[in-house]
Order: structure tokens, then sequence, then C-alpha cells
């Protein structure tokens, strides 16, 4: 999405269900209950701050985890509302 605005109804017809937080940054989300939903940002943030944020994210829980040979990196995605 990048630096573009889309209105609610733009969202809606591209299939966006509801919008949060990933990584501190505010996204909007689609396929919420798939295993893989569509993560793109919101609020003129490039995605390129969100593709960064997820390798430092990922290499912090890589190191608190490195011992624990159970832990199963996620995307910690806070949900806030759903898109209407």
């Amino acid at each position: 999405m990048g630096m573009l605005y889309k209105s609610k109804k733009k969202l809606i017809e591209e299939g966006f269900t509801h919008y949060g937080w990933l990584w501190g940054i505010p996204v909007y989300v689609k396929d919420i209950d798939s295993e893989a939903p569509i993560i793109e940002a919101a609020n003129f943030i490039p995605e390129w701050v969100l593709t960064v944020a997820d390798q430092i994210g990922f290499f912090i829980e890589g190191l608190l985890n490195i011992n624990n040979p159970e832990y199963v990196p996620v995307f910690k995605i806070r949900i806030t509302g759903e898109i209407k």
C-alpha cells in the first residue's frame, strides 16, 4: 500500500476486514481466519518500515529463545477493530 490513502470503501472492496497493530505499526488485515493473513501498512507508512520491523522483531525473538527448541516464531498482530 505504501504512502497512498485508501478509503474504507476501497479497503472493503480489496477484501480488508480489520485494522490493528503489528510491531507497533498500524496495519490493515484481510483473510484474518487463515494461517497467513494479508497485512498492509496503514496511515501513509511505507511497506519497507513494516519489513524492517519484522526483521528486527524476529532477530530479537530469536536471541531470546535461542535455547528453547519448542519455540515457534509467530506474528503478534493486535486486532483493534473491524473496518465498517
